[in-house]
């Protein structure tokens, strides 16, 4: 097959004789950038090939691509016909109207023949769109097309798709996603978290030029997640490209249009012929719409691409700061009127003065129990922290921090300043007040005082403003039902807060929802009803993708750790990155419940699967000692192993200390408080008290943690099979199984102390229809191999021999040793030997190397 003309590189895409001036000197720009598209777009080839070999196998007749300047659509085409040039195809190329004479070559070709047409937007004459249509028409068979341009010349090409002989690609289908953002940036050794890249990939709205200058912006800053917030359309070489490539074409009413009509990512026609103050407002977007310049129509607007969109709206605040943000005061109130609070909020961001306070005023209370908790946070950045912030800020500053109120001082100095607001306007009452006092009884149930906001939820002009507004009711109610918890009344807290959180689920307020869902599963477990628990636990992990609008918002991580800590118990796939940013998140400490629990997630697993688990141990405990009143349920997640591998590392002298931790925050009484206490007893009886107690407890006493029920079995169990009362032990470790299958909890049977998965292995074919759940359970545990031989070997230790051991280390006589221990030499020689045999080593040396390893030293 002969090759009539294929472009070599990018540079030679398109011949500077077949462009007009404006397209050739828009070209220099874009070389002169330096914009690296063709190396970026090679992260997206396999994606964007599959076209090329349905092309290549005759599947279909043509392909065609109509995409936005910069969108790699030339650069695309240009490769697939090198590939195929390479392959021994004919290949032909054309730009604008020289693609006619292109058509008509080809026709005149006995074998195959693939033409590729580039800025077909440039024929604009009757003739050559008739000869462009005829072309895709027949395309098949001997004659095959690549056509591409910024918009679409023809129309009715349609038929051609449901036919199945053509595949058209728009710009969507050129842009690059979060992960080909990752992969693009590790080609630059720019290291990019997730959120980071999905953050990059929504500025840059995936267009290939944005992306491709983002990096070496990146590879130069010290900070990339601070470089990508930063990087927009107003980058000085994105602007330049923007400038010459995509506005230049339009006069300066058009450009004026769209500069005051860019103040949000999507305008209603409605919006736009206001802002620019042009009744044809609409109908100039349009036309810029139809020329695929970054911004896209549907019947009610126009979507502006984010790197256009930054770019205008940096532009108009260059030409006048005050037009800029009347504009968007404009935007805010146009939004508010018409019910999408939160565009208006977006809005009133760049508003001008006293619009924020006012929407914030409006809107606020809604938008937060809509979870738009970032949206809200932001805002409130914007005020100062001093007495002279409105009440509304001062109250939403409040309702970010509930129901818990991680830093109580800070909840206590707000509610004093929002009271002294209120007492200036006594006769007032409204939303805000009747919030004031909602969150007054969550600071009460916290602070275990009287409930004194209480009694004024339920007054006439309470009950009046909560009518009026089904969220602010349901706030209400979730402050009554945790009260009703508070004094005892627990089965009616958990119905209060249950309705609270099927209505909040069908109304869509998405704070609400996670809030009364984290409050009616304390209040289930306070109940005994950890199954009902488990159930709410599951379905806030089925309904995630409700709570990830934005990538660092606090609701989202609340629910990512619910799913974390629920794929732990069951062994399932736990992201190492999600638990490594909700543990780094909150770095001054306010927040425990996120990156405590997140940490010890990370840790718990070392706790099984390391031979030496001491690093982890020390950390887990001292988080634990710092932070555990406020995370007691997963202090209880981690009692049992931290107090089990403590007697086994230390004795039972130091694990006293881990014990008076767990019982002092969780309380003798309570299911890990047995377990703690059995694990520190040693008993050697069945009658002994500790086992009492623990049977008592397992058989339904009050847990922290549902996990609690099946660890308390467990050890059971083990304390059982090592006494040699293997029918009892039978019917333990199956009444452990059942509690695990009704709580959906596996990972206590990984416990290397306690090691569950050899109760269940030594049963397997025994225990009827939980045979397969204990199979899945054995599945899960095998890299613990490792970690059990270091346990048996550990276990294997006296006390006395430990004891030794611990002197191994100093440059001491064996004689010495003796005297230290009150012991005979022979005696310490002896202990000495064993130590030797049961480590597998023949010195001194190799055992102080062996227990350092262990963690014993």
């Amino acid at each position: 097959m002969s090759t009539l003309w294929v472009p070599p590189s990018e540079s030679q895409l398109s011949p500077p004789e077949q462009r007009a001036s404006q397209q050739r000197a828009s070209g220099d720009v874009a070389r002169a950038s330096g914009i690296p598209v063709e190396a970026a777009l090679e992260v997206v080839r396999d994606r964007l090939d599959a076209p090329l070999e349905q092309l290549a196998d005759g599947s279909i007749g043509a392909i065609t691509v109509w995409a936005a300047a910069g969108a790699g659509k030339s650069i695309l085409i240009a490769r697939w016909a090198r590939v195929l040039a390479e392959r021994g195809e004919t290949v032909m190329w054309a730009h604008g109207a020289a693609s006619l004479q292109a058509f008509a070559a080809a026709a005149g070709e006995d074998s195959t023949v693939y033409v590729f047409a580039d800025d077909a937007h440039l024929l604009t004459s009757s003739r050559a769109k008739s000869a462009l249509t005829k072309a895709l028409e027949d395309a098949s068979g001997r004659l095959r097309l690549v056509v591409a341009g910024r918009y679409q010349p023809v129309p009715g090409l349609a038929h051609l798709q449901a036919a199945g002989r053509l595949i058209e690609l728009r710009t969507d289908d050129l842009a690059f996603d979060a992960r080909e953002v990752m992969k693009l940036a590790d080609r630059h050794d720019v290291r990019l978290s997730e959120d980071a890249a999905t953050a990059l990939a929504g500025r840059t709205g995936g267009w290939a030029t944005a992306v491709a200058l983002a990096m070496p912006w990146l590879a130069r800053s010290a900070d990339t997640s601070a470089a990508v917030n930063g990087f927009n359309g107003d980058d000085s070489a994105v602007a330049d490209f923007l400038i010459s490539e995509v506005l230049a074409g339009f006069d300066e009413p058009t450009r004026s249009v769209m500069t005051k009509t860019a103040v949000c990512a999507y305008v209603p026609v409605d919006l736009a012929v206001q802002l620019s103050r042009h009744d044809d407002a609409g109908t100039v977007l349009h036309e810029v719409a139809v020329s695929n310049a970054l911004i896209e129509e549907d019947a009610h607007g126009f979507r502006f691409h984010p790197v256009l969109l930054a770019f205008l709206q940096a532009e108009a605040r260059r030409l006048s700061p005050e037009d800029a943000a009347a504009h968007h005061t404009l935007a805010a109130e146009w939004f508010a009127s018409h019910e999408q609070p939160v565009e208006a909020l977006k809005q009133a961001l760049n508003a001008a003065d006293g619009v924020l306070a006012r929407m914030l005023e409006e809107l606020g209370l809604e938008l937060t129990l809509m979870g738009r908790t970032t949206l809200i946070a932001s805002a409130l950045a914007r005020f100062a922290v001093d007495d002279a912030a409105p009440l509304a800020v001062l109250v939403l500053r409040l309702l970010l921090d509930a129901p818990t109120f991680a830093d109580p001082r800070r909840a206590h100095h707000l509610l004093a300043r929002a009271d002294r607001v209120v007492a200036t306007t006594p006769e007032r009452t409204d939303a805000w007040t009747v919030t004031i006092d909602a969150l007054r009884c969550f600071i009460d149930v916290r602070d275990r005082r009287s409930f004194a906001g209480a009694s004024t939820l339920s007054d006439d002009q309470a009950i009046g403003r909560r009518e009026s507004s089904l969220g602010l009711d349901l706030l209400c109610a979730t402050a009554e039902g945790w009260l009703f918890a508070r004094i005892g009344e627990t089965a009616r807290a958990q119905a209060v807060l249950r309705d609270v959180r099927v209505a909040a689920h069908r109304a869509g307020l998405d704070w609400l929802l996670l809030v009364a869902s984290e409050l009616e599963i304390r209040v289930l477990g306070d109940l005994g009803r950890w199954d009902e628990a488990v159930v709410i636990e599951d379905r806030l992990v089925d309904v995630a993708g409700r709570f990830t609008r934005t990538p660092s918002d606090r609701m989202r991580r609340r629910v990512e750790l619910v799913a974390a800590t629920r794929a732990y118990l069951t062994c399932g796939e736990t992201d190492a990155d999600t638990l490594q940013r909700l543990a780094a998140s909150d770095s001054l400490g306010l927040d425990p419940e996120l990156s405590v629990t997140a940490r010890v997630l990370e840790l718990l697993p070392s706790l099984d699967t390391d031979q030496n688990p001491r690093r982890a141990l020390d950390e887990v405990e001292r988080m634990m000692r710092e932070a555990g009143v406020y995370v007691p349920r997963t202090l209880a997640l981690a009692a049992p192993r931290l107090i089990a591998i403590r007697v086994m590392l230390d004795g039972r002298a130091r694990a006293r200390e881990t014990v008076e931790l767990v019982v002092g925050v969780l309380g003798a009484d309570s299911v890990e408080g047995s377990i703690a206490r059995f694990l520190l007893g040693a008993p050697v009886r069945g009658t002994e008290p500790v086992v009492r107690q623990l049977e008592r407890a397992a058989s339904g006493g009050h847990a922290w943690h549902p996990a609690s029920f099946v660890s308390a079995w467990l050890w059971l169990a083990r304390f059982a099979e090592d006494g040699g009362r293997i029918a009892e032990a039978d019917a333990l470790t199956l009444r452990a199984l059942e509690v695990s299958d009704r709580y959906r909890v596996v990972r206590p049977f990984l416990s290397r102390a306690c090691d569950g998965v050899g109760l269940l292995t030594e049963r397997l074919g025994r225990l009827g229809h939980h045979e397969s759940q204990a199979r899945h359970i054995v599945d899960c545990a095998p890299e613990a191999a490792g970690a059990a031989s270091a346990t048996q070997m550990i276990d294997s230790l006296t006390p006395k021999e430990r004891e030794i051991l611990l002197e191994l280390p100093v440059h001491q006589s064996v004689a010495e040793i003796a005297r230290r221990h009150s012991l005979s030499v022979n005696t310490v020689k002896t202990h000495l030997r064993n130590i030797y045999q049961k480590l597998g080593v023949t010195d001194r040396s190799e055992a102080v190397g062996t227990a350092q390893h262990l963690g014993l030293i």
